[in-house]
């Protein structure tokens, strides 16, 4: 993984993290695709949780690693899907796709290690509800803010074009 440092902006984050998984999302969906098809049937979006497991949670573990974190707080009915996306923390629309290429969005709020917040982070998610399908690598989007509102608004505003 390209180096991440403590003194890092949210963009500088963002562009590593998409380096990361542009390198690595056709391998870890070639190496488990047999699984993925086999499981989806019975577990279905659970299934793209899978595969982000596989591919993010080691990614994750690095920018960790490095000192930053979420600033979200983890309920106990949370569902956290590689240790760090909250699926009450995503948004997903009919018209943001079609059943064949949906998008979920994630996003999440990065705190440093001094503990300020630097920004948030959106995850886009391409996914089939038809069959197990992942027609785009994840993207990572940074944002300045980090108020909820404003998070939710500029997620509208980008993708209900």
């Amino acid at each position: 993984m390209t180096l991440l440092s403590q003194n890092m902006s949210i963009t500088e984050i963002e562009k590593t993290l998409n380096e990361e998984v542009e390198a690595n999302w056709e391998r870890i969906l070639e190496d488990n695709h047999v699984e993925f098809e086999t499981l989806f049937p019975e577990y279905e979006d659970a299934t793209y949780g899978m595969y982000a497991e596989k591919l993010l949670g080691p990614i994750w573990r690095q920018v960790e690693d490095s000192g930053f974190y979420s600033a979200a707080e983890v309920k106990a009915d949370d569902f956290v899907i590689a240790g760090f996306l909250l699926f009450r923390q995503s948004l997903e629309k009919e018209q943001w796709g079609t059943p064949a290429n949906e998008k979920r969005v994630f996003w999440l709020t990065i705190k440093n290690s001094q503990h300020k917040e630097i920004g948030t982070l959106l995850m886009e998610m391409s996914h089939s509800h038809v069959r197990f399908s992942i027609p785009a690598p994840p993207k990572f989007f940074a944002l300045q803010t980090t108020n909820g509102r404003e998070i939710r608004s500029q997620i509208r505003s980008i993708y209900d074009k």
